[in-house]
């Protein structure tokens, strides 16, 4: 370590009476309180649609984190980074806890606002003499985004600057030796736009348009759905769910890997597929189903812990069981393209739960519309319908953390 790098001592050090901190409130105009941060959990995929890291930031944008706000702070602590993060390199909105932090897959993401403070540049020097990466967030070219550019794994920038300005933005960052993620892109032609103007990566998720397909589901698939529509009756018939699950070699096994997995973590081992259909319990069957339902298509593992977790947080959110099965079939329907009246059909939903999955209407509509805005980054669905972005935020976080764990053991056995 050179003489000019900090140590990660120094820049922690708190701030003494009658010192005046770069970082210190003082330069924030007086107001009340800020609201709890509602941080949104997204993939960064190359141009092969490969998932090569995961971005954790606030849904809007505001001042916070590196000027003495600790609302990030206080959202990490109650939040399972190292889950959310799975295996990937995970791009975490800065504050000066994450900056000093020494964890190798992080990647402090700093708000270009923020890259003309000195401390910052100390910091992004410590961190890059470190071997820590640090990258910089609505990248546009200022000069003191330029000076930190040598000392960055990459650059963010904003595809609302228009086409014009993007290419130029990045041409300047490749220029400097940075890669370039495209953020805030909301279709299909974005993405395509995107890379062709050169960036390396997109941050985010885009929702389908257009036609979707009705049919084109194998006969294991329609016995997914068929599994999912057993489940969602009420009482649940077990005998019939179990002579479906016994019929199909796939989600008989399944069954008997999950109940005999770690999440279970039986004393003795079970044989029986009634026993286990029994221990494992609609929740789980209905994530049994819908693993399957991606084996068969060929999903990865990423767009299965996506699935579970869109059915986990409609669950939450809705406070009905209906959800957890609306919220599966929406997410299959995204992912697939697939028409989720056909999908509702197929699965013999209630005519209730098909008006939610298809026209989000009532309280399970409700939580859909919420949580599926949320994931592609759109607070004002949930701002519309009066519910507070901050609790769907929590809602689909905590979802993300049962989803990684269920995830894992469902496709442990491939």
């Amino acid at each position: 370590m050179s003489e000019r790098t900090p140590s990660r001592a120094a820049l922690v050090q708190p701030v003494t009476a009658g010192q005046v901190a770069d970082f210190a409130l003082q330069d924030v105009p007086h107001q009340r309180p800020a609201p709890r941060a509602a941080l949104v959990h997204r993939p960064v995929m190359d141009a092969g649609g490969q998932v090569v890291a995961f971005s954790l930031r606030e849904l809007v944008h505001s001042e916070s984190g590196l000027t003495g706000d600790d609302r990030l702070d206080i959202e990490y602590g109650q939040t399972d980074l190292a889950c959310l993060a799975g295996d990937q390199p995970f791009l975490l909105q800065a504050t000066r806890q994450v900056m000093t932090d020494s964890a190798e897959h992080v990647i402090a993401a700093v708000p270009a606002e923020h890259a003309h403070r000195p401390q910052v540049e100390t910091m992004v020097a410590w961190r890059h003499a470190n071997g820590l990466r640090t990258c910089v967030t609505g990248f546009t070219g200022t000069e003191a985004e330029v000076v930190l550019a040598s000392k960055l794994a990459f650059v963010v920038v904003d595809t609302a600057v228009g086409d014009n300005r993007l290419g130029d933005i990045i041409d300047l960052a490749h220029s400097m030796g940075a890669k370039v993620v495209a953020e805030q892109v909301r279709t299909a032609e974005g993405v395509q736009r995107a890379f062709e103007m050169g960036a390396d990566c997109v941050e985010g998720r885009v929702p389908p348009v257009g036609e979707l397909e009705r049919g084109g589901l194998s006969a294991e698939e329609i016995s997914c759905l068929e599994l999912l529509s057993l489940l969602g009756e009420e009482p649940v018939d077990y005998d019939a769910v179990t002579g479906l699950v016994a019929a199909d070699p796939n989600l008989a096994v399944g069954v008997l890997h999950l109940v005999n997995s770690a999440v279970f973590a039986l004393p003795t081992p079970v044989d029986s597929v009634r026993q286990a259909v029994v221990l494992v319990g609609p929740r789980l069957l209905g994530a049994l189903a819908t693993t399957s339902l991606h084996q068969a298509a060929r999903s990865n593992a990423d767009e299965l812990w996506h699935v579970l977790a869109r059915a986990l947080a409609c669950w939450e959110l809705s406070g009905d069981d209906t959800g957890y099965t609306v919220g599966l079939l929406s997410a299959v329907s995204d992912l697939r393209e697939v028409d989720p009246a056909w999908l509702a059909h197929m699965a013999g939903m209630s005519s209730a739960a098909t008006d939610a999955l298809v026209n989000l209407h009532g309280p399970v509509g409700h939580a859909l519309a919420c949580v599926r805005a949320y994931e592609y980054g759109d607070p004002q669905v949930a701002l519309t319908l009066g519910v507070d972005p901050y609790q769907v935020s929590r809602a689909w976080l905590d979802a993300l953390t049962e989803a990684r764990g269920v995830a894992t053991a469902l496709t442990a056995q491939e």
